[in-house]
């Protein structure tokens, strides 16, 4: 699903966002639900970022909010990865990739990013009307059957004034962990 966001687009560099499980709920300009096996998703786009909440269906018991944005109070950059072990058993995996792109190729990422996006069942694409470059996108997916988690991936895309721009992707899984003595090690392929 695309959403148009209602505000104007901010110049913001990739090196200027912060990641944390830690920072408060953050209003957004626009949310989306996604039920994963036993858990729901909540997306929020902040802009040209992003939280995610996610809850045990039913009970509601917050067992993960990761942010992606910038904040003054955790300026950046962002991690390459970050692997936690949180409450309730739940094992927290996170990849973030940032990489330049020129002018000549950052107009046809971002509009291929949309479309790639829209293809998807349970993506939430936001894009501002006035800047069709500065795209953010996030798909929710189920883990493998047999592990009981969900899996999202991000992108943002942040052209600069200049031409060309950044593009930032993350990959995050939350899965409940293994017993101990049981096949540990993290979840294969997790790789950005």
């Amino acid at each position: 699903m695309i959403a148009p966001l209602s505000v104007p687009y901010r110049d913001v560099r990739a090196s200027e966002l912060s990641w944390s499980l830690d920072a408060p709920d953050q209003p957004p300009l626009h949310s989306g639900r996604h039920p994963v096996g036993g858990l729901d998703v909540e997306v929020r786009i902040l802009g040209a970022s992003h939280q995610i909440l996610v809850r045990t269906a039913g009970h509601g018991l917050l067992l993960c909010r990761e942010t992606v944005a910038c904040r003054d109070a955790a300026p950046g950059p962002l991690p390459i990865a970050i692997e936690r072990e949180l409450d309730d058993g739940y094992h927290y995996e996170v990849r973030c990739e940032v990489r330049e792109v020129d002018t000549g190729h950052f107009p046809a990422w971002a509009s291929a990013l949309r479309d790639y996006a829209d293809a998807l069942p349970d993506a939430t694409i936001a894009v501002f009307p006035a800047s069709p470059d500065a795209v953010t996108a996030v798909v929710v997916e189920p883990l493998p059957s047999g592990l009981h988690g969900v899996l999202w991936r991000t992108w943002h895309t942040y052209p600069h004034a200049g031409g060309g721009g950044d593009v930032v992707a993350t990959r995050t899984v939350l899965y409940l962990a293994p017993p101990s003595g049981g096949a540990g090690g993290g979840m294969p392929g997790l790789r950005p």
